[in-house]
């Protein structure tokens, strides 16, 4: 199976937050689940990293709105 390119590097949420991608992961509860590793390129109580499904990183936030853009390497 070929997964989408992801890059590690920066992506900015569609709410201007910027993000670093560390890269894919898998969901070992959940066999065929890829996640996205990333970590919030500001201030957050609690843990400092975060995953999403691929799926939901590569989707739309609204019609037409990239959830996610690639801003280039870290």
């Amino acid at each position: 199976m070929s997964l989408p390119d992801v890059a590690a590097g920066v992506w900015r949420h569609w709410k201007g937050r910027d993000y670093l991608v560390l890269g894919l992961a898998h969901d070992a509860d959940h066999e065929g689940r890829t996640v996205v590793v990333y970590v919030p390129l500001y201030d957050v109580p609690g843990p400092r990293l975060a995953v999403r499904t691929l799926g939901d990183f590569l989707g739309e936030a609204s019609p037409g709105v990239a959830r996610f853009r690639y801003l280039g390497p870290a």
